[in-house]
């Protein structure tokens, strides 16, 4: 479940995250495919993220990055954070502003 507002200080569409990510989200989607603005995903909401949800986050961040556009992340919980963290999946840690590694996963 999701919800999207405008921010009107910067060319970024706010969508929402609301309880569990499990499955792709329609307005992110539309959003990127408009061509029109970057996305902000809002995860204060999110309760649970699911690896249909971390792949979904994943394709949808090398979308934009081959349009030239930008989807950053914002009010990551503590938890969902954790997830990202242990994903290893670069693009999502740079949208969440945390460094990348730049050959892979080190174990």
């Amino acid at each position: 479940m999701s919800a999207k507002s405008t921010d009107k200080d910067t060319n970024y569409e706010t969508v929402r995250i609301m309880g569990s990510l499990d499955r792709s989200i329609e307005e992110a989607d539309r959003l990127l495919a408009a061509d029109k603005t970057d996305v902000l995903l809002d995860f204060s909401a999110c309760t649970f993220i699911t690896v249909d949800g971390l792949e979904w986050l994943e394709e949808l961040l090398l979308r934009a990055e081959s349009k030239k556009h930008s989807v950053i992340f914002a009010s990551i919980p503590p938890t969902v954070y954790k997830v990202f963290k242990v994903s290893h999946i670069a693009p999502i840690l740079k949208a969440c502003g945390g460094p990348t590694l730049p050959n892979g996963p080190v174990c």
